[in-house]
């Protein structure tokens, strides 16, 4: 058997329905509400998290102007969210990871300099902002003087598809490069065709394999499809993102446990 690496779930949705704060900004609850991000962290680590990620996710200067919030926050909020995910995963032994999408220089250098022990670009729907968000963190990372491991992670349909149109199977190599961890799939549905595409990227790169998918809420149905992926073997890393909760990170570790995962086909 094999080792499976949790990754925490959700932040936003816990934010506004856990502990009802409204605030549109969620990277902006970093500097308002520290013990509320603290908590939420502690929680996951508590329901069995390995990898905590730091609520840095969407707090570019272009994504602070669209909430109408001072862009020139972007580096504080991110550099804050950073910080309170290393500092609760030290405390616990375990990893913190920094995560951003459509990141720019001010988010990315919050990030690096929060230090948290991994680097995510979740959420890639398209392939040219995709590739332009690895770039720009080889670029700050090199400023820097800096290494950390990076998680790539994309947003498909059911057929695994990016958004812009692109398989993921076509653009894959692009996208392993030089400190490239792991590479996989969240915020989507997992389909027959999904598990498919996981034994494909399996057989075709030594990366870590990670899938952090929605929920609809039913915690069930959320073990099941991802039992399937775990029962073929193909996943190194799993975890959750829109829709879920500590519960769903409690239960799933409680599955993997319980079950085991076979070694790779």
């Amino acid at each position: 058997m094999k080792e499976i690496l949790v990754l925490d779930g959700a932040m936003g949705t816990l934010i506004s329905e856990k502990f009802k704060i409204d605030e549109k900004c969620r990277e902006k609850v970093n500097e308002l509400y520290p013990e509320i991000i603290a908590q939420i962290h502690r929680d996951y680590i508590e329901a069995g998290a390995d990898f905590i990620k730091a609520n840095t996710f969407n707090c570019s200067k272009e994504a602070l102007i669209k909430y109408g919030e001072d862009p020139e926050k972007s580096y504080s909020y991110a550099l804050k969210g950073a910080k309170l995910a290393k500092e609760s995963a030290l405390k616990y032994n375990k990893k913190s990871v920094g995560t951003f999408c459509l990141g720019d220089e001010s988010q990315i250098d919050g990030i690096l300099d929060g230090d948290t022990d991994f680097i995510l670009i979740e959420t890639i729907f398209d392939y040219n902002e995709g590739k332009k968000s690895l770039r720009l963190l080889k670029e700050r990372l090199a400023e820097k003087k800096r290494k950390k491991p990076i998680m790539i992670s994309f947003a498909v349909n059911k057929i695994g598809q990016l958004y812009s149109g692109e398989n993921v199977l076509d653009i894959l190599n692009e996208f392993i490069v030089e400190d490239v961890f792991s590479i996989g799939i969240n915020c989507s549905e997992i389909s027959d065709e999904i598990i498919m595409l996981f034994e494909k990227m399996r057989k075709a790169t030594t990366l870590k394999i990670s899938c952090h998918p929605n929920s609809d809420g039913n915690i069930k149905k959320y073990l099941l499809e991802l039992s399937k992926c775990l029962n073929e073997g193909v996943l190194d890393i799993v975890g959750g993102c829109c829709g879920t909760d500590e519960k769903h990170i409690k239960a799933l570790k409680v599955m993997i446990e319980r079950d085991g995962v076979p070694d790779e086909i």
